[in-house]
């Protein structure tokens, strides 16, 4: 009797990686997850380890290989953080850390793509507005600083095609992924010739861009007999994590929202082609490639969503981090302290300058208004509404691009929180609907896998099987009166803080 067809989801993020084995129907056999940190060599610079990440891969793809599972892994499919690069050699040894979108290094840069294309038309060729933190810019920093590391760079790859890579042995690249080097043309889906010849990038080191689905190939079998897998199993090539992450809340449809509740958070809006007219691209926001043809994805959000509530836990509740359980996490015991009202205190959550929606914004984060009976608390009640008005920020930006926004659908770590989750509902006044699958991401991979491997024909049918929500935050007018109220007040700290760090 055949075994039952099952598909391996590996999620590749910035604080570990995450690998689950899901059968056809969306269920989660197996799950296994590595963690490591960022490396911060001097101030300022936030960089990831390549070397690090893929013995964590190995090891987390062996766990599973070892655990008896009734079925037939048929496919394996990644997805990654997006704009970091790893630059290997001709020996694929690894020359340069990943720099991390945190990283501070070459704000000059951005100035320099403006001076020689101008960011507008970088938009509008790329889909991307001005950043800092694209592969584009830290390339032209490391021509300045670091050319003897691109001088030896025989292939520049990003996590997700750099592990698919070590996985098959083939050098592909999904559209999504590819998008966010600031160097390929969104509107015909491969790298720009223009963008290369002007910054004296050889495109040519970087990987095939393909469809995101395409079959790279059987798992390398050196690798596979290392590790434990069989060598039939095929590597799918996946895509960007918010692009997994929007897939995975069963958003396929034009105006469907996912909040993607991570250490960033990102409001991705499916868009179809047909919706983007002229006025989108005076928006500052960024177009990627979705998975669906025809389809692309609208992401905003910030940098320091879930990285704000670990900061928090790590400097101001190490006591409470000593008494965590296997069922009880440092953040459950500060939702159950929390303080019921943070009063006239407000945080900024900007615990790094690369601000994803506004690159003039280069403030950093600040809790405001304290007094003498300002607890730990208040503090943490602050910055939960904080990084909720945050969101807010967000959505009112996709509300101004005229593009319909239908519903929204919430997954990742910080989806878990009942306190933050009901704060966002209040604070957005809107409904959100939390999956029953948290790692939305490793779900997309699978269905990925699945309709690579034929048992779905569509990504649509695909999500009727393994899409399920688990709960719903319902708005609560009156506290988003409330809410609202003092969000404009929020609104006058960020815009003053903004123009006080642009004279310091």
């Amino acid at each position: 009797m055949r075994k039952t067809a099952a598909y391996i989801g590996l999620d590749v993020g910035s604080s570990g990686c995450k690998a689950a084995v899901l059968d056809r129907d969306g269920n989660i056999l197996i799950e296994k997850r590595r963690e490591y940190g960022f490396e911060y060599p001097s101030k300022g610079r936030v960089e990831l380890n390549p070397v690090t990440v893929w013995s964590c891969v190995k090891e987390v793809l062996t766990d599973i290989a070892q655990e008896k599972c009734d079925c037939e892994i048929r496919m394996i499919a990644v997805s990654s953080i997006g704009e970091a690069m790893v630059m290997v050699d001709e020996n694929d040894k690894v020359l340069y850390n990943g720099i991390m979108y945190l990283d501070e290094r070459g704000p000059e840069t951005v100035r320099q793509v403006d001076e020689a294309v101008g960011v507008d038309e970088m938009h509008r060729i790329t889909g991307l507005p001005p950043r800092m933190f694209y592969s584009l810019n830290r390339i032209l920093w490391m021509q300045k600083n670091e050319p003897q590391i691109l001088e030896k760079t025989a292939h520049y790859f990003l996590f997700e095609d750099y592990i698919t890579y070590m996985l098959s042995g083939k050098r592909l690249v999904s559209q999504s992924t590819a998008s966010k080097t600031w160097m390929m043309d969104v509107k015909k889906l491969e790298w720009s010739e223009k963008i290369g010849k002007i910054f004296r990038v050889p495109l040519e080191r970087f990987s095939k861009i393909v469809q995101i689905g395409t079959i790279a190939g059987n798992i390398r079998t050196e690798l596979a007999k290392e590790i434990g897998l069989s060598e039939t199993v095929q590597v799918i090539v996946g895509c960007h994590d918010q692009c997994a992450a929007t897939l995975g809340s069963g958003c396929v449809a034009g105006g469907d929202v996912a909040a993607g509740e991570g250490s960033t958070e990102s409001l991705n809006l499916v868009v179809n082609r047909e919706k983007l007219t002229d006025d989108f691209w005076n928006l500052d926001v960024c177009l990627e490639p979705y998975i669906v043809p025809g389809t692309y994805m609208v992401p905003v959000g910030q940098h320091t969503h879930g990285t704000s509530l670990r900061w928090f836990a790590n400097q101001f509740a190490k006591d409470l981090k000593g008494m965590q359980t296997p069922t009880k996490s440092v953040y459950d015991m500060l939702n159950e302290i929390c303080a019921p009202d943070a009063g006239e205190v407000f945080f900024l959550p900007y615990l790094t300058r690369a601000n994803l929606m506004d690159g003039a914004n280069r403030s950093l984060g600040v809790f405001l208004g304290m007094e003498v009976g300002t607890t730990r608390e208040i503090l943490y009640r602050a910055l939960l509404e904080g990084v909720s008005f945050e969101t807010r920020l967000c959505l009112d930006i996709l509300k101004s691009s005229n593009l319909p926004v239908e519903r929204m659908v919430a997954a990742g770590g910080c989806s878990k929180s009942e306190l933050l989750m009901q704060m966002k509902a209040d604070v957005l006044g809107c409904d959100v609907a939390i999956l029953k699958n948290a790692d939305a991401g490793i779900s997309a991979l699978a269905m990925i896998c699945a309709v690579a491997d034929g048992v779905y024909s569509s990504y649509e049918e695909a999500a009727e099987q393994f899409i399920g929500i688990t709960r719903k935050y319902c708005m609560r007018e009156k506290l988003h009166d409330v809410y609202s109220v003092k969000y404009e007040k929020y609104k006058i700290i960020r815009e003053t803080m903004k123009k006080l760090y642009a004279q310091i």
